[in-house]
């Protein structure tokens, strides 16, 4: 939920984010997995808030998120770490590589992790900052079904990233769109410098 950029050792941002997911609460997966009562879902998306920090450190940026999903024990943490490949500069745009990484828990049946590789490039003009990335996914699922049977899968995932950030004197508002397998959308408000 941020643009390409480096922030040096002195920065630090910190903001609430949340991202939104179509779901089509009839289709089985949906109906048998998530109890009718849940108010997981509002009209047709599934919206996850979570807590995102980054901190620079010089050579590039490092961030962490956790979110907790609705009113269940369902959490999921994570982090990336953005190394700049091409600094930007008054003309020239910030080429970076983003890494990152990602965990749920709280489902004693699913263990479910992602890594994630991705190119973002962003320019900055004045208060608003344009970026767009592309990357690959992976995940590792694992489901058990009985203490013999376990299901597993793993999937590389093609990610398409477009995003614009607005900073102003104190907050900074970020909004960006992803197309994965499902697309997403995801906003931020934060504060830093």
């Amino acid at each position: 939920m941020q643009p390409a950029r480096s922030t040096g050792l002195l920065g630090f941002d910190i903001g609430i984010a949340a991202t939104a997911l179509k779901v089509d609460t009839n289709a089985p997966y949906w109906s048998h997995s998530v109890p009718a009562t849940s108010d997981f879902v509002h009209g047709s998306y599934a919206a996850v808030p979570r807590l995102v920090v980054s901190k620079g450190f010089g050579a590039g940026t490092i961030s962490a998120s956790y979110a907790k999903f609705s009113s269940s024990g369902v959490k999921t943490y994570g982090g990336a770490l953005d190394l700049p490949i091409i600094r930007g500069s008054l003309v020239a745009p910030e080429l970076a590589v983003r890494g990152s990484y990602a965990t749920v828990t709280g489902v004693d049946v699913l263990k479910l992790k992602t890594y994630g590789l991705e190119l973002f490039l962003s320019k900055g003009f004045g208060p608003l900052i344009p970026y767009i990335a592309y990357g690959r996914m992976r995940t590792d699922a694992r489901g058990i079904v009985t203490p013999s049977i376990e299901l597993r899968d793993q999937g590389n995932i093609n990610r398409y990233t477009a995003g614009l950030r607005l900073s102003l004197f104190i907050p900074k508002f970020d909004i960006e769109a992803t197309q994965a397998v499902q697309r997403s959308y995801a906003a931020k408000i934060s504060v830093g410098f």
